[in-house]
């Protein structure tokens, strides 16, 4: 057996998309592997994270199996919650009942940080789920907080306000999913802290499982320590990765330097973001997340960096514009087929 796949077999975090491959299954699911993987490097990377798509489990079912093979299924470190009380509407009083909700989401959420960010728990990771929020939860537990995050610390949360800046523990994370095929809420605060995936059905196949299950799972500690938020580090790791690889990053430069003259003021912290996102679909240990073949890895990774940190918050900008889809399609040349698709969805019917 080759080094790489004896590395790709003991690795933690392949053994954790193994393990949440596993929950799935037992669970009736069968999902692409890019949806895991993703979910995954989008854990890694920000903080928050929204999962899109239909009306349908597979959603759910990823947030609950990740979960519950990170925390071990712990009550204490992942609380679902009631996103948004859709069943108010069949009530007489719509506004008192989700007021009522938002004080009980927002009480829980404070527990969770004061639980986290306690010195004996840093190597614990604590899961709030949102489950179908609707652009209300949107706007308060996610723009509204992450707008706080650029700052590294709280002042308030939906129906509560503190006294003092609270810091947040980076061993949360907050996860919300909401029933949309389109994401036209996509401000920059939000972006600057939020994945989000889309969960639509895709055409691309799913990927094979690398190695064997393993009974042990990824220790929370070193998952922690595995995840990189800041560009320097996402640069560093990335020039050891890609040393090989000519030009690796120049498909993300490519795009971002086009929307930067075309539309795109902030484009310079996208591409930041996108860094990042690539640095994490490598493992700790150096593996690939979404494949074994370092250039495979890359073209899955670029993919999708491409298309969540810099075609999603400017596709307002894009889907009024057949010059600018035009642009950016040439620019990919169909070397990217999450990212044409999305191009593809943003064009008028």
């Amino acid at each position: 057996m080759r080094k790489r796949e004896k590395d790709q077999i003991h690795d933690p975090e392949i053994m954790l998309l193994n393990r949440v491959d596993e929950q799935l299954s037992q669970c009736g699911f069968l999902l692409p592997r890019v949806w895991t993987v993703n979910f995954l490097v989008a854990f890694k990377s920000k903080p928050l994270m929204i999962l899109i798509g239909p009306r349908e489990a597979e959603k759910g079912a990823l947030v609950e199996s990740y979960c519950h093979v990170i925390t071990g299924g712990g009550s204490n470190q992942y609380q679902p919650m009631v996103g948004h009380p859709w069943w108010a509407s069949q009530t007489t009083n719509v506004a008192m009942f989700t007021e009522t909700q938002s004080r009980f989401n927002t009480l829980k959420l404070e527990m969770m940080i004061e639980e986290a960010g306690l010195p004996e728990n840093r190597d614990r990771f604590y899961i709030a789920n949102f489950n179908r929020i609707s652009p209300g939860e949107l706007q308060e537990y996610f723009s509204e907080t992450a707008f706080q995050l650029r700052h590294g610390e709280l002042m308030r949360l939906p129906t509560s306000h503190f006294l003092n800046p609270v810091p947040f523990p980076p061993n949360l994370a907050i996860i919300g999913t909401m029933d949309t095929l389109t994401f036209p809420w996509s401000d920059v605060d939000l972006l600057s802290q939020t994945t989000v995936i889309d969960c639509a059905p895709t055409k691309l196949p799913g990927y094979p499982l690398v190695g064997n299950t393993s009974p042990d799972p990824l220790d929370e500690k070193r998952l922690i320590q595995s995840y990189i938020r800041d560009p320097q580090r996402a640069f560093r790791k990335l020039r050891f990765i890609l040393r090989r690889i000519p030009s690796a990053l120049f498909p993300l430069l490519h795009v971002q330097k086009f929307l930067q003259k075309v539309v795109a003021r902030n484009s310079s912290s996208m591409l930041l973001e996108g860094i990042i996102y690539l640095s994490n679909s490598w493992s700790h240990m150096g593996s690939g997340l979404f494949d074994e073949n370092p250039q495979k890895n890359l073209q899955i990774a670029m993919d999708l960096a491409i298309t969540q940190s810099l075609l999603l918050p400017n596709s307002e900008k894009i889907a009024n514009s057949n010059n600018l889809r035009d642009k950016l399609q040439n620019i990919l040349d169909n070397q990217y087929p999450l990212a044409m698709n999305l191009l593809s969805q943003l064009a008028p019917a």
